[in-house]
């Protein structure tokens, strides 16, 4: 498969769409509009990762896993960009998947349709109800045709948890069936043309799968809006908006850049029309920012938030094999089938009241969490687990499977035996979001001490009664606790209304204008799971999907565009392996002044009256490490901003900068020079053009430090240096931010540890072995 992303060092200033996320919602739209001929860019926080770049072992999970704990003590473990991402510190802890592809990279692949009662409930807007025939039809529609559903096939081999499934069943009276999964059984080639590999049952679906049989939005969505002339960037965090004239100003974050280690500003482009489909914690969290800065937003945003009524339990140890644990690779020879995540359901939703039904779902527990899972079990059953069944030789058998595991791992004894139950059903959706310190957090006192929850736990003690097993909750709900809920499908906080009274969408998806009226941000729209304004009972995904289908469909036919839906031919193979770049973030700062035709040193005097501060933020990136050594010019593009007040009250941003690194082009003999060339866009759309060198020679004295540190500048007004320099002066580096600066050096595209090392080490022996020749050598000469 051929990698669909740019770095964000890329980045125009403006596009005509802005789409911010890469789930179901934003590469829906991405796809639809790129087809319709539009301008399209996704800004997207995680990292591409593509089939074996996802974690097998529990050390590779860690190091892909964050957590956002107490929003207002901005305490957060791991990377920014890590795939699985944890909310805590509210009321209920929600997990959400960070990377191109969104969650549908780590979901468990049901697209099933909700029970057609769902859209009867007068909380959707009259003209969404009036069009759940036409266009909301034809997006399940569309989503079923690029997502290609189908239930675990009859002919697959039998797998031990679904038989299990059907065994609770029994007991329990549900209608038990096999459910379309969002899963490749065959290989072949999809809609959007790509090839994909056939489901191995290796039952890892939930840390992303490495065999490419997974249809998340990587599949299909995103790469049919690649192939369609979308520009994808990762590593791109948005913060909020802001409304600039007739165009939208996006402010984000570079991730991994280390841009923060210097208290950089935020970086900005513009848009005419911008899409948030940053999923539900997401989009709220970025709106909340937004209105919290200015923008005016219906009271109602961050409310009806509901966790789908999502319910873990674990029918641990039973009298049966199960084999539910993850295979990490594809069965081999002894090891039974795990298939993938989920097989089965109990469809319990034929219920007189609605809000009484659910789903109960068999799971498989991934192989990257399998042994802290194995323990976590042990304890949890030993502590506050329901045994469902006596005897004292029952007992004898439940501690040697118990010691089993222990001894011989996850795949053998109680955890052999131990089924995962996955529930769906229809909470109050009374949750809202806050902004509390600079993150969304849920605040929803009691949820976990709801009605259904009860039914819930009753149901799924009787399903682990059926196979004799230890009933073990999710360990989260507990008194202790407050009952916290653990949600994994978040919905609601920016929900459709009639009006900004009731919603913070209309049934569009454009954002009301402000607290009250139908008044919409011309441009502005939401397409994710934060617009449904209630709980499904059953996995989102495919109604999320439907949902954004409608509303592509109702923007190509508000502006007049045509969405064209042909079928595509199968894409081109993948790019050969991206090639080696070193990147590093560097800050320089000093003073200018008006006196362009002064010496640099004289113009960029502090003791001047009349100098002005001047900095720069830019990181740096070699793009091809071979390629930029081997050049004369040894060019690097820097990306940033320059903060310089008589210029702009505001940040500006740099727009496709260079350095030539260590060139003989303009030194004076025997030396060399660094030459900074900086384009400059203000929020007012002004230009400016940085122009500026070191200069690296040995003249008399130690001068190494202050030519490797020193930056003299011009700066010109214009597009670049054609037109009248305006100021000069000088910048400089001090060993601190020298410092900061190495620790923000990294190679990227490395295939392990031996490459990045020696990409460094090639990288360093080019750079000093320069300053060698300009101070040692020419001296010994």
């Amino acid at each position: 498969m051929r990698r669909l992303s740019s770095p964000w060092s890329e980045l125009a200033s403006h596009y005509a769409v802005v789409v911010v996320g890469s789930g179901y919602g934003g590469a829906i739209t991405a796809s639809r509009l790129a087809r319709a001929g539009q301008q399209v860019c996704v800004l997207e926080r995680g990292r591409e990762l593509l089939p074996g770049d996802y974690p097998r072992t529990d050390a590779e999970f860690m190091s892909e896993f964050q957590v956002h704990f107490d929003p207002e003590a901005a305490a957060d473990v791991g990377s920014p960009t890590a795939l699985f991402e944890l909310h805590r510190g509210g009321d209920v802890s929600v997990v959400t998947g960070c990377g191109l592809g969104g969650t549908s990279l780590i979901n468990a692949n049901v697209a099933m349709r909700p029970d057609p009662r769902v859209f009867l409930d007068g909380c959707w807007p009259d003209a969404f109800r009036a069009d759940v025939d036409g266009l909301l039809e034809d997006g399940f529609a569309w989503a079923e045709h690029m997502l290609r559903p189908l239930p675990y096939p009859e002919s697959a081999p039998p797998l031990a948890t679904l038989s299990a499934l059907a065994k609770s069943a029994e007991k329990l009276g549900g209608t038990f069936r096999r459910p379309p999964l969002a899963v490749t059984f065959e290989e072949g080639v999809n809609a959007a043309g790509v090839r994909q590999g056939a489901c191995t049952l290796c039952g890892d679906c939930m840390t992303g799968c490495n065999f490419g049989a997974k249809n998340s939005v990587l599949m299909n969505y995103l790469p049919d809006a690649h192939r369609h002339g979308a520009k994808l960037f990762t590593e791109v965090g948005v913060r909020y908006l802001a409304r600039d004239g007739a165009r939208w100003r996006v402010y984000y974050r570079p991730m991994n850049a280390g841009r923060e280690r210097f208290d950089a500003p935020d970086l900005w482009l513009t848009a005419d029309r911008v899409i948030l489909a940053a999923g539900t914690m997401g989009t709220a969290e970025l709106l909340l920012r937004s209105k919290a800065l200015g923008l005016s937003l219906s009271g109602r945003l961050g409310q009806r938030f509901s966790n789908n009524g999502d319910v873990m339990a674990f029918g641990y140890n039973t009298d049966v094999p199960v084999h539910g644990v993850g295979l990490g690779e594809a069965p081999s020879a002894g090891r039974e089938p795990v298939g993938p995540t989920i097989t089965g359901i109990i469809d319990d939703r034929a219920t007189l009241r609605q809000e009484d039904g659910m789903i109960i779902e068999n799971g498989a527990i991934p192989a990257a969490l399998a042994r802290p899972v194995t323990a976590l079990l042990a304890a949890a059953s030993a502590i506050a687990g329901q045994d469902t069944d006596r005897g004292a030789i029952d007992r004898v058998g439940e501690l040697a499977r118990i010691a089993d595991s222990a001894v011989r791992g996850p795949y053998h004894g109680a955890m052999r035996n131990t089924q995962t139950f996955l529930v769906m059903s229809h909470d109050d959706g009374a949750g809202e979001l806050r902004l509390s310190g600079d993150r969304a957090r849920v605040y929803w006192p009691g949820a976990g001490r709801q009605a259904v929850f009860t039914r819930v736990d009753e149901r799924l003690r009787r399903a682990t009664e059926a196979l004799g097993g230890t009933f073990v909750r999710n360990p989260l709900w507990n008194k202790l606790t407050g009952h916290e809920l653990l949600c994994t499908h978040p919905l609601g906080g920016c929900a459709m209304g009639e009006r900004a009274e009731e919603g913070v969408v209309d049934h569009e998806g454009r954002v009301f204008a402000g607290p009250e009226g139908t008044e919409v941000h011309e441009g502005l729209y939401v397409s994710d799971g934060s617009v449904i304004p209630r709980p499904l009972g059953i996995n989102p995904l495919l109604t999320i999907s439907a949902v954004a289908e409608r509303t592509v469909a109702l923007m190509a036919r508000r502006h007049g565009w045509s969405v064209d839906y042909s079928p595509v031919p199968e894409a081109p193979g993948p790019r050969p392996t991206q090639p080696l770049a070193v990147q590093f973030t560097e800050t320089m700062y000093g003073y200018i002044s008006a006196g362009a035709d002064e010496d640099f040193l004289r113009a960029g005097d502090p003791a001047r009256r009349d100098t002005s501060p001047f900095r720069f933020i830019v990181t740096v990136d070699s793009r091809d490490l071979e390629e930029t050594l081997a050049h004369p010019l040894h060019p690097m593009q820097l990306s940033g901003c320059v903060v310089a007040p008589v210029l702009s009250s505001r940040p500006m941003t740099v727009e496709q900068g260079v350095l030539h690194l260590m060139t003989h082009e303009g030194a004076r003999p025997g030396g060399r020079r660094m030459r900074y060339q900086l384009p400059l866009v203000s929020e007012s759309g002004e230009r400016f053009f940085v122009d500026g060198y070191k200069d690296i020679h040995d003249d008399d004295g130690p001068d190494l430090w202050v030519d490797t540190t020193r930056l003299l500048v011009s700066i010109y007004r214009g597009e670049d240096a054609s037109g009248p320099c305006i100021f000069r002066g000088y910048l400089r580096l001090n060993a601190k931010d020298f410092a900061v600066q190495l620790s923000t050096l990294r190679v990227l595209h490395a295939q392990g540890t031996v490459q990045r090392l020696a990409a460094l080490a090639r990288f360093g022996r080019f750079f000093f072995g320069e300053l060698f020749e300009t101070y040692v050598r020419s001296k010994a000469a």
